[in-house]
Formats: C-alpha cells, sequence, structure tokens
C-alpha cells in the first residue's frame, strides 16, 4: 500500500516484562515512514495482538490510541480532499503541537457527523451536505470557513447540476436549499464554541426557509382500495407490508415509532376504548391516537406485533403498491402518516388542534400545513349555511 496508518510496539527492542517499551503510531506515504509516539508505554506482557491487556487502565489507553489513530486516517483523508502531497511533510503541517489535527475542517467535520448522537436518517442528511461540501471544495481549512465561501456555497447548490441515479435533473426548491445551510450552521457554529473559527459567519448570512410543498396522500378512495388490497391478498409477505403500512396509515406513527410500537406497553384503555400513548423517536414528543376498529384487526391478524424485517425491502413494496393505485407521487412509508392527518382525522372532521396531538407535534403550524389540503374536510364541515346566504 502507498499509504496507511498502523501501530508499531517495542521498536527499539527494549521492552521487558519489568522494562516499558513505546507504542508508536507509524504513518507510510509513499513508500516513507515516520513513527509517532502515542504517549503510552507498555511491557511486554501487557501488549497482544496490537493491543494494550493486564494493565489496569487497558480500556482507557486503548481508547485514547484509537483515537489517535482515527485523527491520522481522518488527515490522510483530508490531504486526499485537499490534493496535496501525499508527503509526511505535508502530513506534519496537519499536526499542532499536541498532535490533534487543527488545520482542517473538513476531516474535522467528517468525524463530528460520525460522532454526534443521531438518528441514522439524519445522520445521511448530515452526510449528504458533506458531500456536497466536498464537491464544492473550497473549505478546505478552518480559515476558509468565512462568509464569502458560505455565499459561494449557497449559489453552488442553487446551481449545481446534478441528477438522480435514473438520470433526471434535480432542481432543488429554497426549502431544500435551507436545510443544507441548516445542518452546515450547526458545525460551524459548534466550530466557533470551540475556538477553531474567530467569528461565526452564519450571524451575518441571510437564508431564507422557504415554503414547504404540499403533502402527499392517499384519497378514501385509493385507501378503500388498499384494504381491499389486503382482504384479497393469500401472499404471506405481502400481507405484513400491507399490514404494517395500514397500521401506520390508521395510527399516524411515523415508521420508526411503528416499528418500535408494544402493545402492553404502549395501549391504555378510556372510557372502553383503547388508545396508543406514547413519544416520538425523533423529537421526543408525546402522542396520543385511537384504536380505530380497522387497527385492532391489523394488530389481531398480526398477534400484536407489527415487524419489518427490511425497510429497504418494505419502501420497494411500497413503490409497486404505488403504481397499483395510480398515485402521482412516490409511495413512502411517510406517505400513511400524511394520509392519517388528511384522509383519516381531518377528512372525518378532526380539529387540527387534536390532531396536533395526535400527530406528537411540536407547534400547530406543523398540523396547519396538513389543515389546509384535502378538498373533503372544507366540503364535510362547511355545511349548507353559506351556500344559501349567499345566493
Amino acid at each position: 500500500m502507498s499509504k496507511y496508518v498502523r501501530l508499531f510496539f517495542n521498536r527499539k527492542k527494549k521492552a521487558t516484562t519489568t522494562v516499558a517499551g513505546a507504542i508508536e503510531i507509524v504513518v507510510c506515504l509513499q513508500r516513507e515512514r515516520c513513527y509517532f509516539h502515542s504517549g503510552h508505554n507498555v511491557t511486554l506482557d501487557q501488549w497482544e495482538n496490537g493491543m494494550v491487556v493486564n494493565h489496569l487502565r487497558a480500556v482507557v489507553i486503548n481508547e485514547e490510541i484509537q483515537k489517535k489513530v482515527t485523527e491520522f486516517e481522518h488527515i490522510l483523508i483530508a490531504m486526499q480532499v485537499n490534493k496535496d502531497d501525499m508527503t509526511i511533510a505535508q502530513f506534519k503541517t496537519y499536526l499542532s503541537a499536541d498532535g490533534g489535527n487543527r488545520r482542517n475542517f473538513m476531516a474535522w467535520l467528517r468525524e463530528r457527523i460520525n460522532n454526534r448522537p443521531l438518528r441514522e436518517e439524519t445522520r445521511k442528511g448530515h452526510l449528504t451536505t458533506y458531500k456536497a461540501l466536498e464537491r464544492f471544495g473550497k473549505f478546505k481549512t478552518f480559515d476558509d470557513v468565512t462568509l464569502q465561501h458560505i455565499y459561494q456555497f449557497d449559489l453552488f447548490i442553487r446551481e449545481e447540476q446534478t441528477c438522480t441515479m435514473k438520470g433526471k435533473p434535480i432542481i432543488r426548491s429554497q426549502a431544500a436549499i435551507h436545510n443544507y445551510h441548516k445542518r452546515f450552521k450547526s458545525y460551524v457554529a459548534e466550530a466557533f464554541r470551540l475556538g477553531l473559527i474567530k467569528e461565526n459567519p452564519y450571524e451575518r448570512f441571510q437564508d431564507k426557509r422557504g415554503e414547504k410543498s404540499d403533502r402527499p396522500h392517499l384519497t378514501e378512495a385509493q385507501l378503500k382500495k388498499l384494504i381491499r388490497m389486503r382482504e384479497e391478498s393469500t401472499d404471506a409477505i405481502m400481507n405484513r407490508y400491507l399490514d404494517f403500512f395500514l397500521f401506520q396509515t390508521f395510527t399516524g406513527m411515523a415508521y420508526s415509532d411503528a416499528k418500535s410500537f408494544d402493545y402492553e406497553q404502549h395501549i391504555v384503555t378510556i372510557d372502553g376504548k383503547d388508545y396508543i400513548d406514547g413519544h416520538r423517536i425523533k423529537t421526543g414528543n408525546e402522542f396520543v391516537t385511537p384504536i380505530l376498529p380497522i387497527t385492532q384487526k391489523i394488530l389481531e391478524r398480526n398477534n400484536y406485533k407489527m415487524e419489518i424485517t427490511s425497510n429497504q425491502k418494505y419502501n420497494q413494496f411500497l413503490k409497486g403498491i404505488g403504481l397499483a393505485l395510480n398515485c402521482s407521487f412516490p409511495l413512502t412509508t411517510h406517505i400513511a402518516r400524511h394520509t392519517f392527518a388528511c384522509t383519516v382525522a381531518l377528512g372525518q372532521g378532526i380539529s387540527k388542534e387534536v390532531l396536533q396531538f395526535m400527530m406528537g407535534h411540536t407547534s400547530i403550524k406543523t398540523t396547519e400545513i396538513y389543515a389546509k389540503l384535502p378538498m373533503q374536510y372544507v366540503s364535510q364541515n362547511i355545511g349548507d349555511k353559506m351556500f344559501r346566504a349567499w345566493k
């Protein structure tokens, strides 16, 4: 290999069972090697298979060493991103006096994305932003995190010529552009708090959130057709996917919440009716939603356990179901939640204030996005009085 980072113990052959030897990190670039002391020394019987053993602080020492190895690996990645000369001399310019990475911003950003306590779906979004920053290519060092470069990045993501896997051109909406900045801004703010940059340029950057697009949902006719599909199906795998989607549709639960549903833990009974009393995994907000008769049937035929083995296969299945229903939009797991809000709840006259608690929304403004949608909701609740008054 032309480049690598490895651990090396007892290079000078001085260690014994009583005399400690150095644990070093060797970096190899273009057949040139350089050894960096890890900060730890152990005896011969305290080193085995590249790990510290038989030592009171073995766990802590191994973690500290691995952290340093990871930092060095990130520097190599950063050098490639920056198109630097892959030499030991260049590698050393990325090291501060204490051996930590203080120069390269992208390597630090990647590490923070990997280490932050994020939901995996959220982490994917942050990595999407990271890849866009990589393509932009101007945030190489912390000194590059400037207001000018942020405005240039904004222009870049607006004008970037990119396509889907099927070759369809992607045009980013203002809301999507806002999300790129929203994710990136949190890391810039963190770098400022840590003293890695002198000012937070996002404090002077003007970013517009943009209007969210309509929430697509199944109509009552499509939903009834879906229920008939399930009743007529004899395929066990198809039935499991259909039941899971219908369970989401008639409870309003997001995929992660539905997957973690526990009947014994989450069901409460009030005035003879069952309700799901839970907390959203995404936000931690409490939500309360009724167990409708159709939901009870779904639970009974699945032994009160809603299980999906593969999210990827579930999404593939939904695409096919979307075609069967003649949907004008891609059918995804989140469409079930939209359908609950628009068709199942608002379409039957449930107020947006009640729906807010059923959906677990932090703000009523989020719920109002749904309240603007269904024509059925307006037609069912407006009555004849307005028509009679204005003849």
